[in-house]
């Protein structure tokens, strides 16, 4: 529940404040989520936007959900624009937290709904300007209008048709391909096989000419300081990576990353890497590696069972 301002006595809330709190909350976060990329500061912006909440006549208002997605995006542009200097000095790539739900756990982790936004697209628009972002979230990922666009960014609709029209010659073929969920455990499974075999020309069947890897270690554990691109320095990395992971007896654990096949990685009883994908026609094109630890406290404590079509990790020695 929003806390009650005051410090004295406890204060009552406007009419329908605290039902829509319980209604809309988990919408409401993931929409701050997919504006800011980290679960602490969307949650910050849903507590803020519940607690200036309070000063509103509610009665007055009489669609919560748009209005309250208005009062998200704002809020999260101004968060956007302060955590943009931050990232400007973070030791090596900056990746979002990823939302994680392991195989076979319908409540084990993720706070999203079920259309979640792909994690390779929440990278790709790390290229946009807040005003970008805003514009393409609401109006793809959540299927508003350019009016409504307009009017909960108080902009003039021209203005946000230009701003689409911006974004989509800025992505232009970086907008993540859709794979069904067959196909990714199939090429997941293959992968991690490829990889546990220490066999490059194994691998390098598996990855496109513009392969790159990103790892994020925050500067607190090991990861590339910068990306890896083109298929031989990949796949290099990779069986690096996974002979240490096989050597050191990790846990691989098939998962879902933002809605799509991805893999675990857990030592000694510690989450300590995600692997995300995007796959085209086929093959790898990007592959995120996500190791700073404050990105995996949110990871579910727990092993769930492999479900019989789950990718299994590669064997150990």
């Amino acid at each position: 529940m929003p806390v009650s301002r005051g410090s004295g006595n406890t204060e009552k809330h406007q009419p329908g404040t605290a039902e829509w709190y319980l209604e809309h909350r988990r919408y409401l976060l993931s929409v701050a989520y997919r504006m800011l990329g980290t679960f602490a500061d969307a949650e910050d912006v849903v507590q803020d936007v519940f607690l200036h909440l309070q000063l509103v006549d509610s009665e007055r208002i009489r669609d919560a959900r748009p209005f309250l997605t208005k009062m998200v995006v704002r809020r999260s542009l101004d968060v956007l624009k302060s955590a943009r200097r931050k990232r400007e000095t973070y030791v090596g790539p900056w990746l979002p937290e990823p939302d994680v739900r392991l195989r076979g756990e319908e409540t084990a982790g993720g706070i999203l709904l079920e259309e979640s936004v792909a994690y390779a697209l929440l990278v790709v628009l790390e290229r946009l300007t807040p005003g970008e972002r805003a514009v393409f979230l609401l109006h793809e990922a959540f299927g508003y209008g350019y009016a409504e666009t307009a009017e909960a960014l108080g902009k003039s609709e021209a203005a946000c048709r230009q701003l689409m029209s911006r974004v989509r010659r800025k992505l232009n073929r970086e907008l993540p391909e859709p794979v069904s969920k067959p196909e990714e455990n199939e090429l997941t499974l293959r992968f991690l096989q490829a990889c546990a075999s220490g066999r490059m020309e194994s691998l390098l069947e598996l990855l496109r000419e513009d392969i790159a890897m990103f790892t994020d270690g925050g500067g607190v554990v090991t990861a590339a300081p910068r990306p890896i691109y083109g298929p031989e320095k990949t796949s290099a990395f990779l069986l690096g990576l996974a002979a240490k992971f096989i050597r050191d007896g990790a846990e691989v654990v098939p998962a879902d990353i933002n809605g799509h096949t991805g893999v675990l990685f857990r030592e000694q009883g510690v989450w300590t890497t995600v692997l995300a994908f995007e796959w085209r026609e086929g093959r790898l094109r990007r592959i995120y590696g996500v190791r700073n630890p404050a990105k995996l406290e949110r990871l579910p404590s727990v092993t769930a069972p492999k479900p019989d079509n789950a990718p299994p990790g590669p064997p150990r020695s």
